[in-house]
């Protein structure tokens, strides 16, 4: 089974890929499309992910309501 990482590390995974950004005085574009497409992955994974929370939380307030 693969081990997902927790919502909290691919947040910070993205912030370090934002933070890279900001630290630039001259971007080479190349590695900025790397990083630009890092983050894409992460807030898509992220965006999968927060939706399973939300379906999980779901699932649980129909349980208590029953």
């Amino acid at each position: 089974m693969e081990k997902k990482e927790s919502i909290s590390k691919l947040l910070a995974d993205l912030e370090s890929a934002i933070g890279w950004f900001e630290k630039q005085k001259d971007i080479d574009l190349e590695e900025g499309l790397k990083k630009v497409r890092e983050g894409a992955a992460l807030i898509k994974e992220l965006k999968r992910r927060l939706q399973d929370v939300e379906n999980e939380f779901n699932d649980l307030k129909k349980e208590l309501e029953d």
